[in-house]
């Protein structure tokens, strides 16, 4: 039995597809199991709980022998949605729930690029919990990876909105960059992270190996605008924006909206380089990964 913690959230949704693909026995762990009462089947459970919540971890890992831990946030909320209860605190809880009821397997999404900073705080916390995982004496694997894409991402999505609503200054159209626009990513696509995961499962040569996850090429900020003005065939005149300029329009975005294109920690994090040194997707997945330009076409959908 497979316990999949973020089980509906993005990358969470489509795993849990390819494991019922291959006649996995999932369990899911959701906060509200009325909500998504539509989830369950013959090989999909649900059971109520909260990472934040230890004791309600208890009933969920009984008869489990692998957690695949995907539970995060990049924007903190308010009520307690804190990278620091989230990203850190619910990954310690969920380690510790797995050792006391048994479970050896436990596959940890990290992401590309953590470090030990409190000044990043989403980078810190993610840091910290995967440092957790690795001192757990579990069975661990632990995956990186860059930017994800596919259909229905926020950030290849935010990006291409951007250059839909441009600025319109005299009266061409304006694409704000921020910062000198040189930042790398190294986007991959969702289907491979989540093809990276199952392999693990079969992999025990997986077992304590620290995996970095990226597509085929590392691309600047700039470099991934081109690409979506070209997939959106638009054509923007892009405008430089000093990251200091930025940061107190962001914050008033922060504020005021519930979906910000981009938030306070998430601005930081823009000037942080965001590619693999050794990327092991294609590794993983016994194939090249998909490019950027080829899996966006749901852009212009």
């Amino acid at each position: 039995m497979i316990l999949v913690t973020g089980g509906t959230g993005y990358v969470g949704s489509r795993l849990i597809e390819t494991l019922l693909q291959r006649n996995e026995p999932v369990r899911l762990l959701v906060r509200d199991l009325q909500k998504y009462q539509r989830l369950a089947s013959e090989s999909v459970s649900l059971v109520q709980g909260d990472v934040t919540d230890p004791a309600s971890l208890h009933q969920a890992v009984q008869g489990v022998d692998t957690v695949i831990h995907l539970v995060a946030i990049i924007r903190e909320l308010s009520g307690g949605v804190t990278f620091e209860r989230i990203n850190y605190q619910g990954t310690v809880n969920m380690v510790d729930a797995a050792k006391a009821g048994g479970v050896r397997r436990f596959l940890h999404m990290s992401a590309l690029g953590v470090r030990q900073d409190p000044s990043l705080p989403y980078m810190d916390t993610k840091f910290r919990a995967q440092q957790y995982v690795m001192n757990s004496g579990l069975d661990w694997t632990v995956f990186q990876p860059s930017v994800i894409f596919g259909q229905g991402d926020e950030f290849i999505n935010t990006l291409a909105d951007l250059v839909r609503k441009p600025l319109m200054i005299m009266p061409a159209p304006i694409l704000p960059v921020v910062g000198d626009g040189k930042t790398k990513f190294q986007p991959v696509w969702r289907d491979d992270v989540v093809d990276a995961f199952v392999h693990a499962l079969d992999d025990p040569a997986t077992i304590g190996k620290v995996y970095q996850l990226g597509g085929p090429t590392v691309l600047t900020y700039e470099q991934m605008l081109d690409i979506i003005m070209a997939k959106l065939q638009k054509k923007r005149a892009k405008v430089h924006v000093p990251v200091p300029l930025m940061k107190p329009v962001v914050s008033l975005m922060d504020k005021v909206l519930p979906k910000p294109p981009v938030t306070p920690a998430q601005l930081t994090m823009l000037r942080l380089d965001n590619s693999a040194s050794e990327s092991a997707t294609a590794q993983l997945i016994g194939r090249q990964p998909k490019a950027l330009a080829d899996g966006i076409d749901y852009i212009v959908r």
